[in-house]
């Protein structure tokens, strides 16, 4: 063999290497990702919206997906939910959950890529919504289209892809589940969660605000005022013990790897502060927001109704003119992983990943509830892993994250 054939025969090998140490993303993948990413689509302007839903349309149909839209429409702004659907005349139907709703980008200039631009390097995809959730949509239509391809499909595929995720769901999958169109199937997928376990549950969440009141005026009179800042700091001191309280709420479900406890548990943090206007001014206001994570055997009803009465402790002890408010309240949920579609996905996971891969429950929360709510077992796999700054700076995916997804979605298919 010459040293030229060599060569090419260990630059091809070469090549084979680093598609399975790295996975693949082919060009269609890549654009399809870039156009997405390209656009902001956060939860909190609700802009783009209906351009990101034309690509997603476009892109589904190119893969051999027939596709039907429906609009929310909340509050007159439209809100477009995609839904491609693989019928392959098969007798049961999956239904897999994407979002192409993102957080906002935050502080664009602590950035070191561009946000809204796709930033390729190496083995990592940079943009904000590239692994939550825009990079999922990517994968599990390009799984579609690769069972499309092969003919290979044994389940029907409905794949929802919808706004409104990072910010409760009601008008994006809980109206495709609860609203007008009624979308059911047999098993449920949230193409939402990480690559290193396969989550069959999901945390809820009790979030609000806690507002203080003093008394507003000039800084140069402190002594004729009362800082809501200054008010705040006891009530909040006394409020941190309700993390202890939380913390000693245990679940049945195992936590994800990693995890510093070994089942789901109960969680607080005081999130947002705001107060003030100039440095001049004596606040009279502070509205200070908590997150509250629920394990999947709480009702969000007692939780909260807990939190509200601990917070009245806290304020009579201290004497601090307070209220409480709570914002959201949202179940968490849990499935049997003794589910024959349970195993069975879990069992495609560890063939097309790896044979380590375990069963966990998300510490975050997920849009599955809607699913669990109508009766359809729902397990979570995802691109999302722990370190890609997903909500964060320089949020990134890895490509071969992205192959893993793509692999378990087809694997399952294949083997139904």
């Amino acid at each position: 063999m010459s040293d030229t054939t060599l060569m090419s025969v260990l630059a091809l090998l070469g090549c084979h290497c680093v598609k399975e140490m790295h996975g693949v993303m082919d060009k269609w993948e890549e654009t399809f990702l870039a156009e997405i990413v390209g656009l902001d689509t956060n939860s909190e302007e609700k802009k783009n919206y209906v351009e990101c839903a034309e690509i997603v349309q476009k892109y589904c149909e190119e893969a051999g997906l027939s596709v039907e839209v429906f609009d929310s429409k909340h509050g007159g702004m439209p809100q477009p939910n995609v839904v491609a659907t693989m019928d392959v005349g098969a007798d049961v139907t999956v239904l897999l959950c994407t979002h192409y709703d993102v957080v906002p980008a935050g502080d664009t200039g602590a950035w070191t890529r561009p946000p809204f631009s796709l930033t390729r390097e190496g083995d990592r995809l940079y943009g904000r919504g590239v692994t939550d959730n825009k990079g999922n949509i990517v994968a599990t239509v390009g799984a579609a289209r690769e069972l499309i391809r092969r003919g290979s499909s044994h389940v029907n595929w409905k794949i929802l892809c919808s706004p409104n995720e990072e910010i409760g769901g009601a008008w994006g999958i809980d109206y495709l589940i609860n609203g007008p169109p009624n979308i059911r199937g047999d098993f449920g997928i949230v193409v939402d969660s990480g690559p290193t376990y396969v989550s069959i549950g999901a945390s809820g969440i009790v979030n609000g605000t806690i507002t203080v009141y003093g008394t507003q005026g000039h800084a140069g009179y402190p002594f004729a005022f009362n800082n809501a800042i200054h008010l705040s700091l006891p009530l909040l001191e006394r409020m941190l013990d309700y993390v202890d309280i939380r913390r000693k709420v245990e679940s049945q479900y195992p936590a994800p790897p990693g995890s510093p406890h070994a089942t789901l548990w109960g969680r607080f943090s005081l999130t947002v502060f705001r107060a003030g206007s100039k440095t001049n001014i004596i606040p009279g206001r502070a509205d200070v927001s908590f997150d509250c994570r629920l394990i999947p055997e709480e009702d969000p009803e007692e939780v909260a109704a807990g939190l509200e009465e601990f917070f009245q402790t806290a304020r009579d002890e201290t004497g601090v003119e307070a209220t409480l408010d709570i914002m959201t309240k949202v179940s968490g949920w849990g499935t049997d992983p003794d589910n024959r579609y349970v195993r069975l996905f879990h069992e495609a996971v560890k063939r097309a990943v790896s044979t380590d891969i375990p069963i966990a429950a998300d510490l975050g929360g997920n849009d599955g509830h809607y699913f669990i709510g109508v009766g359809i077992p729902t397990v979570c796999y995802g691109t999302i892993a722990e370190d890609s700054h997903f909500h964060g700076i320089d949020e990134f995916l890895r490509v071969d994250d992205f192959e893993k997804v793509k692999r378990a979605l087809v694997e399952f298919a294949e083997s139904c």
